[in-house]
């Protein structure tokens, strides 16, 4: 039953992981280019804004399974030696993995709640420097995301 209940949970980690990081690296390196060229003008903004709020309720829910899932498997981990004990390598991508996300978390509230980039886009005066914005949080977010990746598949290969 523990092995059932371990692969469900990997499998829902490795949803959203492909759903948030999937998003991120997308975005960066197909949805801006096409959707900021100059032809599609202000319409490309205003789908930007619109994939953006869209994929807000996605990217929580996520969050969430990160959260749930994630503390499980790190919990029934062999290599898991307790709470802050980094006394191995697998210890050590951990924790190096979990600031990299709490970055991106960070991240994204800077510039969805501070900057409010989506609702910027809306609007004449601000769509460019917002796009640009944008841009930049999709891009530092696809390569935070792929270091994640790159991080999870060192420590499975511990």
């Amino acid at each position: 039953m523990l092995s059932i209940l371990t692969t469900l949970l990997l499998w829902l980690h490795s949803l959203a992981t492909v759903v948030l990081i999937g998003h991120y690296l997308l975005l960066a390196l197909v949805y801006l280019p096409a959707l900021s060229s100059k032809e599609l003008g202000a319409a490309g903004t205003t789908f930007l804004s619109e994939i953006s709020r869209r994929s807000r309720v996605w990217l929580y829910a996520s969050l969430l399974i990160f959260i749930v899932t994630g503390v499980y498997l790190m919990l029934v981990d062999p290599n898991y030696l307790g709470f802050a004990d980094f006394g191995n390598l697998w210890g050590v991508l951990m924790l190096v993995k979990h600031l990299l996300i709490l970055g991106m978390i960070a991240l994204g509230f800077w510039f969805n709640a501070v900057l409010r980039v989506g609702p910027m886009m809306r609007t004449n005066s601000g769509a460019s420097q917002a796009l640009e914005r944008f841009r930049q949080q999709a891009q530092w977010m696809a390569i935070a995301g792929v270091l994640v990746l790159l991080l999870t598949a060192l420590a499975q290969a511990e």
